[in-house]
Parts: C-alpha cells; sequence; structure tokens
C-alpha cells in the first residue's frame, strides 16, 4: 500500500515537471519573439529615420546649388561647396564614428536583449 501511494507521488511528480519544463520553454520563446519583435521594430525605425535624412539633406543640397547659381556665382561653384562640405563631414563623421553611432547604438541594441521582464 505504501508503496503505491510512493509511485502515484512520484509519477504526479514527473508529470508537474514536464508541465513545468513545457511552461518554462513557452516563457522563453515569448520572451526572445518579444525581443526579436523590438530588435525588428528599432532597426526599421533606423532605417526609415536614415532614408527621411537622406532626402532632407539632398532637397537641401539642391536648393543651396541652385540659390548660390542664381545669387552669387556660377552653379558649378555652388555645387562643389557642397562637394567640399560633404567631405568634410564625410571625414568627421569617419573619425567620431564610435562616439555617434557605433557607443550609442550598442547601448540600445543592450538594453533591449538585457532588458528584464520584471521592467514591464
Amino acid at each position: 500500500m505504501e508503496s503505491n501511494r510512493i509511485s502515484d507521488n512520484f509519477s504526479s511528480l514527473t508529470e508537474n515537471m514536464k508541465n513545468y519544463v513545457n511552461l518554462r520553454i513557452d516563457y522563453i520563446k515569448l520572451l526572445l519573439t518579444e525581443k526579436i519583435a523590438k530588435l525588428a521594430s528599432f532597426f526599421l525605425i533606423s532605417v526609415i529615420f536614415f532614408i527621411l535624412s537622406m532626402f532632407l539633406i539632398l532637397f537641401i543640397s539642391f536648393a543651396f546649388v541652385f540659390w548660390y547659381g542664381e545669387e552669387v556665382g556660377p552653379t558649378f561653384v555652388g555645387a562643389l561647396i557642397i562637394v567640399a562640405f560633404y567631405v568634410i563631414m564625410g571625414l568627421f563623421i569617419y573619425g567620431m564614428r564610435h562616439k555617434l553611432f557605433i557607443n550609442p547604438m550598442v547601448k540600445r541594441l543592450a538594453k533591449i536583449i538585457m532588458e528584464d521582464e520584471n521592467e514591464n
């Protein structure tokens, strides 16, 4: 009789352990799905912002070139001024790429990936 109760308890315990493990697996899947969705939205917003910024810079550049051509001097000189500005800005951004882009991006990605589920 005692042996029967122990085997019942043991089978109940193994069934509970199986349920617990399955629930933990489902929980980890949900956390992973949430983190992937946050990462995807971060990258999508970043790409959209980048594209809009490039269009803004492009149209401002064209506006300057045409204004310079009408008001100050030849249009090609305005284009050369814009090219020189882009070269200087490119060198500056390349020199500061870690401080301006890489470090903030790594911090943001680490925050998304490592955030605790209790913070919500």
